[in-house]
């Protein structure tokens, strides 16, 4: 059954990419990429991370969120049940005061009531302190351990510094265990964090980071697939040193570390801008763009691969990895501009709406009108339609 599947993918992610005259021209030991060897084995790997991410969950951040005062769950203040409230919540959690006097004359419930029910609603959705912590600290794990593991990969390949060899030889470009290893491990977890991105805390992109974590999957697979493994070791080498100093901030400030995280966030900016909107449009939009098609124009089996529709689709996948880059960096320019206005780092990537204060919990909870609704519970009995 493996075996069968195996072929499937063969067929379908590699037909005939290299021919009996390529296959006689490499040396005993030589290896280039096949599909099987790394799509059901990165499926395999994502299942291993999630069981990590368990595992970690247990013997590391909850012992270090406890030590830092962070709470496993957030105590739940029931609030009554009422469908029309529910429906306009799952439109806007955040009702004008329009939207407010509508619903009251279609309900029958004072303003007051009503902005009171919003504000108690949106605390049952408020996420623990543990989990936030859970979600940055497993990502700059991951992030810290891949990116020194990357570029110590990548330190004694001549193509690093030199992209021109990213395509020249190809499709005889020869992949070391060390590459494979590199690519099995960033691939396992881009699947399971696609995954984790249903389970973890809700984000304010969350549509930015499933396209993102998608596009990345298809990248590897699809670079895998047709030898280009070079260029895309080199897009991940650029992407995850950043994205370790980000998550590593953004667990300084779930643990009151404001200072550790604003030092942080100025380097990860610093990096951000040079890494993301210089080095990978300048050095991998570059090779991709220019170097490829230049080569391509004498050598036949580059010409080949350029014209081929996999290379295109995944040119363009590339820009819009660099579509994603500006939009982040616009996100994360409001997060800098926050700082300076609020005196406080904010994540500008996660929903702000769980980090509203507290100050009128004690009004929401004396409310008379309130308080007998929340008694009752009755839903739509008793109040008016």
């Amino acid at each position: 059954m493996i075996t069968w599947l195996n072929n499937k993918i063969d067929q379908l992610l590699q037909p005939e990419l290299l021919r009996p005259e390529n296959l006689g021209q490499l040396h005993p030991g030589d290896y280039v990429p096949i599909p099987s060897d790394i799509v059901l084995p990165s499926i395999i790997t994502a299942f291993a991370f999630v069981l990590i991410r368990h595992i970690f969950d247990r013997l590391v951040v909850y012992p270090i969120g406890t030590y830092f005062g962070l709470k496993d769950s957030i105590p739940r203040k029931n609030t009554f049940d009422h469908p029309v409230l529910e429906q306009e919540y799952k439109n806007s959690k955040s009702p004008t005061s329009d939207v407010i006097l509508v619903l009251s004359k279609k309900t029958g419930i004072s303003e007051r009531t009503i902005q009171f029910w919003f504000k108690k609603r949106k605390k049952q959705d408020k996420v623990s302190g543990i989990k936030r912590l859970s979600d940055s600290s497993w990502s700059f794990a991951f992030y810290f351990v891949l990116s020194w593991y990357g570029i110590y990969v990548l330190s004694n390949k001549q193509w690093s510094t030199k992209t021109e060899d990213c395509w020249k030889g190809w499709p005889l470009l020869t992949v070391s265990n060390d590459m494979y290893y590199y690519y099995l491990l960033e691939l396992g977890y881009y699947i399971s964090y696609i995954y984790m991105l249903f389970t973890d805390h809700k984000r304010k992109d969350f549509l930015e980071f499933f396209i993102h974590h998608n596009v990345t999957v298809i990248l590897l697979i699809l670079s895998w697939s047709v030898n280009v493994v070079r260029i895309g070791a080199l897009v991940l080498c650029i992407h995850d040193p950043v994205d370790y100093l980000l998550t590593f901030a953004k667990s300084a400030v779930y643990c009151k570390k404001h200072r550790v995280a604003d030092v942080c966030f100025v380097v990860f900016l610093f990096l951000w801008i040079l890494t993301r909107l210089i080095v990978y449009p300048y050095v991998v939009l570059y090779s991709v763009y220019i170097e490829l098609p230049t080569l391509a124009e004498n050598d036949i089996n580059i010409k080949t691969l350029d014209s081929s529709l996999v290379i295109q689709f995944l040119k363009a996948l590339l820009v819009v990895l660099q579509v994603l880059h500006v939009l982040w960096t616009i996100l994360i320019f409001k997060s800098a501009a926050t700082k300076f206005t609020r005196g406080e780092l904010q994540d500008a990537r996660s929903d702000s709406e769980d980090d509203e204060k507290d100050e009128d919990d004690d009004d929401v909870l004396n409310d008379e009108n309130f308080k007998e609704m929340s008694n009752n519970n009755t839903g739509n009995d008793g109040i008016g339609q």
